[in-house]
């Protein structure tokens, strides 16, 4: 059995998880034990992080291999039509439109720029899924990860088993 989670802290990936959020609101009224298994969720991942972070600090190999890693990335999403300037550009705008009133005109154009963002980003994103040489550098990064986190922390693959069990599975 694999006992694999995406812990890659990359912008770019962090960047999905942004762009999509507001898509993905849960609904106001959940229940209760649907609050107490996304707060074990938290907590396993903020373990997971924390454990992540003391391990790439400490090993400068395993630091360099994500940044040649996101150096990767960045490449093939800049090929796709999406450079780390737009990244930037997206994020700046996506601050302004949270405090910018709803319904000014200035609101309705930065959303458009946004959803265009988006767009471009879906894209960028498609290019790095199909990549399989990127693929491949992200399964010997996340390897390697893995190893190392388990080395400092042997209850990490636990931690994994039970996050994947909780999310059903879905990697």
């Amino acid at each position: 059995m694999r006992l694999t989670t995406k812990l890659l802290a990359l912008p770019l990936a962090t960047l999905f998880a942004v762009a999509t959020v507001q898509a993905n609101q849960p609904p106001a009224a959940q229940q209760p034990a649907q609050v107490a298994s996304q707060q074990k969720v938290m907590e396993i991942q903020t373990k997971l992080a924390n454990v992540q972070k003391q391990v790439i600090e400490e090993n400068t190999e395993l630091k360099k291999k994500q940044e040649n890693l996101q150096a990767s990335f960045n490449s093939v999403a800049a090929e796709a039509g999406f450079p780390k300037e737009k990244e930037k550009k997206f994020v700046e705008l996506q601050k302004k439109l949270q405090t910018a009133d709803p319904a000014s005109e200035e609101a309705q154009q930065m959303q458009a720029q946004l959803q265009q963002y988006q767009q471009d980003f879906m894209k960028a994103r498609t290019a790095i899924i199909n990549d399989p040489e990127l693929q491949q550098k992200q399964q010997d990064y996340q390897s390697s990860l893995i190893a190392a986190m388990t080395e400092k922390e042997p209850k990490v693959q636990a931690w994994i088993q039970e996050l994947n069990s909780m999310r059903g599975g879905v990697q």
